[in-house]
């Protein structure tokens, strides 16, 4: 096991697609989840944004439910938000939250930014540099005029009000060595999602070679990845399979992928599921495929697995795909205490 703190528990993943649509006024899930999460021990409570609820209005609400537990966004897509945007919810956060967010960012996934806000999906790694150069100062209330390839900066802008005493911690989403590099180089922590522990070397190796360039050390970021997880009840396994699949659909995965023996089965489950035989895909997806791009539904299985990425130093978020409709509170507790069971 890693002698470093930062990866001796797993983290907690509030996946809004799975939550069902939440009465007006708080408490709700958000708050809930949230402070049952702070309550069970665990350090971060991370939350996504896709085609349904905004991400720092999730925050907010996480915020609201806890009192030192850290939220973080997981991610925000830096094509959907302009940097200036992304700095002003990371302050209005960190002064909810009396320091307790952390900012994740990341492209987003690519039918969502094209097709849902219709805007090119082009040179996410140019964009991510640039947004990471523009936030980090005005977070710091400083003035900057910034000239780019994408975004122009003028006349001395500001934010009215800066982060005072502290620094927001950005992480930002690699599962490429382009990414991987970038967040070495310039992120104080990496988001990966679908990580195979057999590309542990290579992820390594990439952040390294930023960090090279950056004059850091490399372990200065912080490694976690978001693994797919369920419970053992009902349709949870079925639920977990389907979502692996869809995931590793696209060919963003590829380089993760490469690095594994499932490349055949694979590519089987992609076309099964781009032709609409989903249900086919989710029966092809082998248990130990599912468990090597996350952390299975098994009990005994998820606490050896989330062992093994602590023991490799890199903190599985806790990323509950696998409940049943219904039960989404009930199941995704399951498997937050089984987490706990493996802190140290």
């Amino acid at each position: 096991m890693s002698g470093d703190p930062r990866y001796s528990k797993p983290d907690m993943y509030i996946v809004t697609p799975r939550i069902p649509r939440q009465p007006a006024g708080i408490p709700n899930y958000f708050t809930e989840m949230t402070r049952k999460a702070e309550e069970l021990g665990y350090d971060r409570a991370w939350n996504i944004e896709t085609n349904d609820r905004d991400a720092f209005a999730q925050a907010t609400l996480q915020m609201l439910g806890s009192s030192t537990i850290g939220v973080g966004t997981n991610i925000v897509s830096y094509f959907s938000r302009t940097p200036t945007l992304l700095a002003m919810g990371a302050f209005t956060l960190d002064e909810l939250s009396g320091g307790r967010f952390i900012l994740g960012i990341g492209p987003g996934g690519t039918q969502i930014i094209t097709h849902g806000h219709g805007i090119a999906f082009e040179k996410p790694v140019r964009r991510c540099r640039q947004t990471l150069e523009i936030i980090r100062p005005l977070l710091r209330g400083d003035r900057l005029t910034y000239e780019g390839p994408d975004f122009h900066i003028q006349r001395d802008f500001r934010l009215r009000l800066g982060v005072e005493g502290r620094t927001v911690p950005i992480y930002i989403s690699g599962i490429n060595p382009k990414m991987l590099q970038l967040a070495g180089e310039m992120a104080d922590g990496v988001i990966m999602t679908h990580f195979p522990l057999e590309a542990l070397e290579d992820v390594k190796k990439n952040i390294a070679i930023g960090a090279e360039r950056a004059g850091r050390d490399p372990s200065e970021v912080h490694l976690l990845s978001n693994q797919p997880v369920g419970a053992n009840r009902g349709d949870g396994p079925t639920n977990l399979r389907k979502a692996v699949c869809w995931h590793l659909a696209s060919e963003t995965f590829n380089w993760f992928v490469d690095h594994t023996e499932w490349g055949e089965l694979r590519e089987k489950v992609r076309n099964l599921w781009w032709e609409n035989r989903r249900e086919e895909a989710a029966a092809a997806a082998e248990d130990s495929f599912i468990e090597t791009f996350g952390l299975g539904y098994k009990d005994d299985v998820i606490q050896e697995r989330i062992t093994k990425y602590l023991e490799a130093g890199v903190v599985p978020v806790l990323d509950v795909h696998g409940v049943r409709k219904g039960h989404e509170e009930e199941d995704t507790m399951h498997v937050l205490k089984l987490g706990t069971e493996t802190f140290r």
